[in-house]
């Protein structure tokens, strides 16, 4: 009934009505003119028609050649009711028998406004018509009589009361029309919402003053029917409302229902939603089983990922300790077997061995430490407290002794003071261990230069190797734990990532950029006056 095609419609209909109602009051003029209606006033006939004229070919140009329609009924019914009032004043006022024609402006107004313009449709034709009873009664107002000629009196005025009830069945018949085609659409309208709702994955219940008034499929089969009957939410028994009482209103927040999901069943979740009628409210429950089902299996995987990086991050610390292990063990076998062969072994023989058995030691110790602090807090194992504490030089020998135990000449080593500086053992060999391991296995052939020197209030300890640098897309995921350049087997992409969270529980940093020469190095930068920071810091915190 908006639609701009149906208002030009309209419009245009409304166009060839006045240039109808025109034609029959040029004839009446033409009639007065002729004598045969003598008392009409001629001129002020003419005036009615120019104003009715001028009027509809505007009305015209508008919808045809600006394309526009003209929704103010209220000032047609106000035009159509003067340009009348007029016409009626010239013929005598309500002594005329067309006075009856007072009833088209409202009939119109109803048909094609709202209720205002029908309410000032209305009562514009109430005081034309009592203009009218005025210019009869008093003879000071009257500026035309009604006084055709015999037996045109009788004739004119069959044709107006003829006139009168056609056009108003016409308007009755036209208005009837209208309302069964608007409650047609109506009813399409519903049928298209009905099927819509009905088809819905989801229940829907229409509550209003507290009662279900309607319910799609989907909730009578999950409740029942229960149109007619207090809304019940089913997340909260036998309580109707948010609040309880008698006043119901919406839920304030979803709530959920439904049976475990270990059972196979689903699970649902309330939502209402205000609607403009007041006291009405529209409640949807909607099966949230997929959502949590996927919420879980998500929370799953998160904690088997944690799980395995936890494994991961163990098995890296233990792989360093147990490495020495067996490289050390290796060595004392070969030492017996010389001895043994030789039958007196020599005292730095038997040196090798006692230092030998003494790191297979301390690496046990160390793997019972990790195991501990795994059965304990698995965060303990980025901490820097572990091992007790050692001087810096300490620590960079037992990672060389670990890293190059058979050829000590491939690393060399700088220290221009620092050295003698104590940190915690255990963390600072694993450090230092992972950059020699990365420097080594970057350029097998080459030579892996180690320098510890003071640098203002920071102990630097440098490890440059002689291979090809960092690649764009490692320096991109630089300390980004399972990351690596290795080959598939040759590494873990922990060494970094694990070095990075050791050296921030130490209180230092940890960064690794190419060389101008070439190669990559690693720079460990540590405070003099060591102060331990939060041991969960991690490298995505600000790498």
């Amino acid at each position: 009934m908006s639609s701009t095609p149906l208002r030009l419609a309209r419009l245009l209909w409304l166009i060839r009505l006045r240039w109808l109602a025109l034609a029959g009051v040029a004839v009446a003029a033409s009639l007065a003119v002729a004598g045969l209606v003598p008392g009409v006033n001629g001129p002020l006939v003419g005036a009615a028609v120019l104003l009715g004229v001028v009027s509809n070919l505007y009305l015209t140009w508008r919808a045809r050649r600006l394309g526009e329609t003209d929704d103010r009924h209220v000032g047609q019914a106000l035009l159509d009711t003067g340009a009348l009032s007029l016409v009626l004043w010239a013929a005598g006022g309500a002594a005329c028998p067309f006075v009856g024609f007072y009833v088209f402006p409202v009939l119109l107004a109803a048909l094609l406004g709202g209720r205002r313009a029908l309410i000032i449709a209305g009562a514009a034709s109430t005081l034309g018509l009592a203009l009218q009873l005025a210019v009869a009664l008093v003879p000071a107002l009257q500026v035309g009589r009604w006084n055709p000629r015999p037996p045109f009196d009788l004739l004119l005025t069959v044709v107006a009361v003829t006139a009168t009830v056609g056009m108003a069945a016409y308007f009755a018949a036209r208005l009837t029309r209208e309302l069964r085609h608007q409650m047609s659409a109506r009813d399409e309208a519903d049928e298209v919402l009905d099927m819509a709702f009905q088809g819905l994955d989801a229940g829907l219940e229409v509550v209003e003053a507290g009662q279900v008034r309607w319910q799609n499929a989907k909730a009578a089969h999950l409740f029942g029917p229960r149109a007619g009957t207090p809304w019940i939410c089913p997340g909260r028994g036998e309580r109707p409302c948010d609040q309880g009482g008698p006043s119901c209103r919406p839920l304030s927040h979803p709530c959920r229902f439904g049976a475990s999901l270990e059972r196979g069943e689903r699970i649902y979740e309330a939502v209402a939603l205000l609607l403009p009628a007041p006291d009405r409210f529209m409640t949807l429950y909607l099966d949230r089983t997929s959502d949590i089902l996927h919420q879980r299996q998500l929370m799953l995987t998160e904690r088997l990922a944690s799980l395995g990086r936890t494994v991961q991050g163990v098995a890296h610390e233990l792989n360093t300790p147990l490495a020495t292990i067996q490289t050390l063990g290796r060595d004392i076998v070969d030492a017996a077997e010389i001895g043994a062969r030789d039958g007196s072994p020599d005292a730095d023989l038997a040196a090798d061995v006692r230092e030998s058995a003494d790191v297979i030691v301390a690496e046990v110790q160390r793997c019972r430490r990790i195991t501990h602090a795994l059965l304990g807090r698995v965060e303990e194992l980025e901490g820097a407290g572990r091992g007790g504490e050692a001087p810096l030089s300490a620590a960079v020998d037992r990672a060389l002794a670990v890293v190059f135990t058979h050829d000590r000449s491939r690393a060399v080593v700088q220290a221009d003071g620092g050295g003698a500086v104590s940190y915690p053992l255990d963390p600072m060999v694993q450090i230092c261990v992972n950059l020699l391991q990365n420097a080594r296995d970057a350029a097998p052939d080459g030579v892996v230069r180690i320098a510890v020197a003071a640098v203002g209030d920071r102990i630097q300890v440098r490890v440059s190797d002689d291979g090809p640098g960092l690649s764009p897309e490692a320096r991109r995921h630089l300390f980004e734990p399972f990351f690596t350049s290795k080959p598939p087997g040759r590494g873990t992409g922990l060494g970094l990532y694990t070095s990075f969270a050791l050296a921030r529980g130490l209180g230092g940093d940890l960064d690794v950029s190419n060389r101008p020469e070439g190669g990559a190095v690693a720079t460990l930068s540590l405070p003099r006056a060591r102060r331990l920071s939060d041991p969960s810091s991690s490298p995505g915190a600000s790498a």
